[in-house]
């Protein structure tokens, strides 16, 4: 006993030193770290981990101790000879898919997959207390769905397939850069699962003492592994430790869920006293067993109690539909039904807001939408889009859920959870989010990867009745079922409470109490419930097309039965177990798989009839009221007319994006084009796909900018449809849109191919393109540096473009043309050096973006405010460039314009930069706080293609480069934005870009070069503000020599200009008395 004593002593010195160890080379104290990691050695030997921390690289990671987990199909290799590729690929893609959702659901991180390898990590990125725990419970997780999977495999391509998976623990050197983990630890994980077992998994030697309590675990005699010196011992895990606590009979037909029921019991007394610190309770397992008899106790102990019960339902239909069970919940408390007319609706929904004690003028116009109440009805639309109206949107819900309990106790039981759509998802997390201690969130959901895992909940996952446990709620159900027929069921129903429940009902019909010819599988027992009566199976046929919830005047309407004939069958399918009422005049399946069963009854072409059917009565609805057009859509879709369903799908869209839900709009009209599919080809067909394209990439430009990659290749797949004719209103319309998406990442001359196109309209009728077009060129040839061009272009152009009367048809983008137009009138006006006829030109649109509609009027007015600011810098005015900066990102915030607050970020640390560059002393630390924030933007702008004005900003970063002592890095700057310059024929900038390389150089003559080239570009360019700057330094640098050459500069600057810059060049030429000898 002593020795052993001594050996653990031994050991735990050993470990705290390399725990200090490692803690000293996390720290960057590798002198510290080396001592420890010797003085290890010198006591143990050969210690692999002190080795690791000696060679351990100087940087670009960490060495920490890291539980790991290695896991692989057996013999693989066999199995890939054996199969098809493909059939090979399915398999193990399904095999890596669950490894990385169970990995993920304990909190592990995949760090590597080759082949059928995959290597998990616990502890990075994030660390819990027990991931020792968490990996041998991923680990036995990953055998059983394997195991699963085989036996699909086995049916379905006559292979087995089997798994290994071995977790170890140690010291690895991390390289979080490239995410991945070295060192003798991740190697010893591979070994040790290839010690595993078929289906098995098993644990090295250092995790067993960590789980032993948890896990129980069957020693293996050491053996020696390929790579490894010393033989390994090793643990088989045969599966979780037993629970010591006997199970009840508990209440009524509810058997073994005594703890989960306590639980529940508790936290509801805890709610009413304010106390309760884990506000949501999870329920989660397979269909059938027992969630929601759970949640329907939850809901007993909270009405018993006079407390508030709210209930949100989640649906496989709606699972993409945004907010779908917050509307099923608004409309019950509303008491609005289906054919509600929208004047009623907005009534109902007003007086149950006003019920909560809510501001109803600003909550209406937010809930509305939310049950498809238009603003026709009666509210006047909140004035945002986008992320911005969705942000208000789910604080309203929020607000009206929290004020239906008026500050007292409170349950949400949120059933289905595995289907609700992202929206409802984060409603759900702000409730748990906010809790107080008073309100109990219960949740039911399957398996699954759905429960986020930073949600405040307990989690109790339902397992199967046990044989003794099913015999109980057997004897409840039917305590004269003989014990023959206890065992028939027990046998067949394989735990699930369902599934008994159903096989009970079954043998109790029989007048012998018997059941003959049941087979194993549970389908049939149902099929033959759904078969209540003669008359039960066109009405049963009918309800599982609508879905598991079902409004009775809906089915009466598409089996085409009286109320009364359908009311019989009701209470039928209700005595048979099959449906269960849902409020006044709404019913559903008592389970989903009673569903299922029951779509399968109708054959395919009946079927298909009946979702026309369905979508058919849903429009024939009140007028004036938003059915919903999801499921209008997908009934269309399985009826097959999909004319019908690409038009609901649409509707969907249209209806999504008036609640800011920007991304579901675009899956719906995703959808919408994969009904295409199924037309036959024709000119019809095309302009469908036409309009759909259109109406998705100008979704996505409203979403991530005009320079979304995803909206061009809908604008340029219309192309492709359109071919030439531009008489076609959907081609001009295209072409206009893949213009601005063009100039938006300066691909000036994608721009001039497409305005040569639409010139080609000029002889087919469309007169009124002329200045749209003549506009664009101005544009170009700003961008382009061709200012004098520019000039010419945008004066001729403006009378007949403000005059055009038909550009609302075509223009498909939210930046107004005439205010681009006029915006870069001012650009050039300013580097012509005329700041008046500049400061015309921004009043005129401050005075035009104030009279336009939302969105183009603010949308407008931030590119225009974007363009002033540039102005307000290089004219020297940084306080006036703060302040429309910081108008920028406000009002980029308030209406959701993702693209524009990241410009007046920007542009925001652009002003910051250039104050500090201008003050004196100079600040070096503040200059490099200010250049790492702005290179991340302007890393941010390059990689999302937003490359329009782009190298102003790199001149920037060169001159905060060149305050810093880095000439060569600023000169690297400025070479990289004259080469965007070339590859787009962006050349606004060339002029002052060469200015600023020549201040990178040393040698003078290369100075000299670069002035030159600088001034004869300015020149070409009519770019008179940038030539004076350089002539100024030219002046500067050569004296006499260069006075003539700034002379010229300021005789072609205007007379009454007030830039700076003048005012320097003239006091440079007025002579002066020098000192002798000077």
């Amino acid at each position: 006993m002593a020795g052993r004593g001594a050996g653990h002593a031994h050991a735990a010195s050993v470990d705290e030193l390399l725990d200090q160890a490692v803690a000293a080379i996390n720290r960057g104290d590798r002198a510290t770290a080396s001592v420890l990691a010797e003085r290890v050695l010198a006591v143990d030997v050969g210690n692999v981990e002190a080795e690791d921390l000696l060679s351990a690289p100087a940087s670009g990671g960490e060495m920490c101790r890291l539980t790991l987990l290695f896991t692989d199909l057996v013999e693989s290799t066999a199995l890939s000879t054996r199969i098809d590729p493909e059939t090979y690929r399915t398999i193990v893609g399904r095999y890596r898919d669950q490894v990385l959702a169970i990995v993920d659901r304990y909190g592990g991180h995949v760090s590597s997959t080759k082949g059928d390898g995959l290597f998990a990590v616990f502890g990075h990125p994030e660390a819990h207390e027990n991931d020792d725990e968490r990996a041998v419970l991923a680990g036995l997780e990953i055998s059983r769905e394997v195991a699963k999977l085989g036996g699909q495999a086995k049916r379905r391509f006559g292979v087995d397939i089997a798994v290994r998976v071995g977790v170890h623990r140690g010291l690895v050197y991390l390289d979080t850069a490239q995410d991945d983990v070295y060192g003798m630890a991740a190697n010893l994980a591979q070994r040790v699962s290839s010690l595993a077992p078929p289906g098995g998994i098993v644990v090295s030697d250092a995790v067993a003492p960590l789980v032993g309590e948890a896990f129980e675990l069957t020693s293996r005699t050491q053996v020696a592994v390929k790579g490894i010196e010393a033989p390994i011992g090793y643990y088989v895990v045969l599966g979780e430790q037993s629970d010591a606590g006997r199970v009840g009979v508990g209440r009524g037909p509810l058997v073994d869920r005594e703890r989960e029921l306590a639980r529940l019991q508790n936290c509801w007394r805890r709610a009413q006293r304010g106390t309760l610190r884990t506000p949501g309770l999870v329920f989660r397992g397979e269909p059938g067993i027992g969630k929601s008899r759970l949640a329907a106790a939850a809901v007993e102990l909270a009405e018993s109690a006079g407390g508030v019960a709210l209930e949100l339902v989640g649906s496989p239909l709606h699972s993409d539909a945004g907010l779908h069970p917050v509307r099923t919940l608004l409309e019950r408390r509303c008491g609005i039904a289906r054919l509600t007319k929208p004047a009623d609706r907005l009534r109902l929904l007003q007086a149950e807001v006003a019920a909560r004690s809510l501001d109803t003028a600003r909550m209406l116009p937010l809930l509305a939408p939310v049950i498809g109440i238009a603003p026709e009805a009666g509210y006047e639309p909140v004035a945002a889009e986008g992320h911005k109206l969705h942000q208000l949107i789910m604080g309203a819900v929020h607000e009206y859920l929290l004020g239906c309990f008026r500050d007292g106790s409170g349950l949400v039981v949120a059933k289905d959870v595995q289907w609700f759509d992202p929206s409802t998802l984060d409603v759900l997390g702000q409730l748990l989010g906010a809790a107080d201690g008073r309100l109990l969130v219960v949740i039911t959901g399957q398996d699954g990867g759905w429960l986020p895992q930073s949600w405040p909940v307990k989690i109790f996952d339902l397992k199967p009745l046990t044989d003794e446990q099913a015999d109980i709620l057997v004897s409840a159900l039917n305590p004269r079922l003989s014990p023959k027929q206890r065992s028939q069921i027990r046998a067949r129903c394989d735990g699930i409470p369902f599934y008994i429940e159903q096989l009970v009902r079954g043998f109790s019909d029989q007048p012998d109490g018997e059941r003959t010819g049941i087979p194993d599988a549970l389908y049939e027992p149902l099929f033959a419930r759904l078969r209540a009566s003669p008359n039960a199976v066109p009405v049963v046929e009918a309800a599982a097309v609508i879905g598991r919830q079902f409004d009775r005047g809906l089915l009466c309407s598409v089996c085409q039965r009286s109320g009364d004939e359908v009311d019989d069958v009701l209470d039928e399918l209700e005595d048979a177990l099959v449906v269960e009422p849902s409020g006044t005049n709404s019913w559903r399946f008592r389970h989903e798989l009673l569903h299922e069963v029951a779509r399968e009854l109708a054959p395919a072409s009946v079927r298909r009839g009946l979702h026309g059917k369905v979508a058919d009565a849903l429009l024939q609805g009140v007028r004036g009221v938003d059915p919903d057009w999801r499921l209008v859509a997908g009934h269309y879709e399985q009826a097959e007319r999909f004319v019908d369903a690409i038009s609901a799908y649409r509707q969907a869209a249209t209806e999504a994006r008036r609640r800011g839900a920007l991304a579901e709009a675009r899956t719906y009209l995703s959808l919408a084009l994969t009904q295409l599919d199924r037309l036959s080809t024709g000119a019809d067909r095309d302009r469908s796909e036409i309009a759909v394209r259109l109406e998705r990439g100008f979704l996505a430009a409203a979403a991530e900018g005009n320079q979304s990659p995803a909206a061009v290749v809908d604008f340029e797949r219309c192309l492709q449809l359109s071919g030439t004719d531009l008489h076609d209103d959907e081609l001009l319309a295209t072409m206009v849109a893949l213009m601005v998406y063009y100039f938006t990442r300066a691909d000036l001359r994608r721009v001039v191919r497409v305005l040569r196109s639409l010139r080609v309209g000029l002889e087919q009728g469309r007169e009124w393109l002329r200045p749209v077009i003549e506009a664009s060129f101005g544009v170009v040839a700003t961008l382009r540096g061709e200012f004098n061009a520019a000039s010419s272009r945008l004066e001729h152009a403006m009378p007949d473009l403000v005059a055009a009367d038909q550009l609302d048809a075509l223009w498909y983008q939210p930046n107004d043309p005439i205010t681009t137009a006029r915006v870069h009138r001012a650009l050039v006006n300013f580097v012509r050096g005329d700041l008046p006829g500049a400061e015309a030109e921004l009043a005129e649109v401050a005075g035009r973006v104030g009279g336009l509609g939302f969105p183009q009027g603010p949308f407008s007015a931030a590119f225009a405010n974007f363009v002033e600011i540039w102005m307000r810098i290089e004219g020297g005015q940084l306080d006036q460039a703060s302040v429309l900066a910081a108008g920028v990102t406000e009002q980029a915030q308030r209406h959701g314009f993702d693209a524009w607050h990241l410009w007046g970020e920007t542009q925001q640390t652009t002003v910051a930069a250039l104050t500090a560059l201008r003050a004196e002393p100079l600040d070096p630390s503040a200059l490099s706080r200010h250049m790492v924030t702005m290179t991340k933007l302007v890393d941010v702008l390059a990689r999302a293609g937003l490359n329009a004005y782009l190298t102003f900003f790199d001149g920037v970063l060169a001159q905060l480069l060149l305050a810093l002592g880095e000439p060569q890095h600023a000169r690297d700057q400025l070479d990289a934005a004259l080469s965007l310059a070339r590859d787009t024929g962006m050349h606004f900038y060339d002029a002052e870009l060469l200015r600023l390389r020549a201040h990178t150089h040393s040698n003078s003559s290369a100075v000299g070069a670069d002035l030159q080239a600088a001034l004869d570009l300015a020149d070409r360019q009519g770019a008179r503000l940038f030539e004076l700057r350089v002539a100024l330094d030219l002046f500067e640098l050569n004296g006499g020599p260069s006075r003539a050459a700034l002379a010229a500069a300021v005789s072609r600057m205007p007379t009454d200009s007030a830039l700076p810059e003048l005012a320097r060049a003239r006091a440079a030429l007025t002579p002066t008395k020098h000192k002798a000898g000077g």
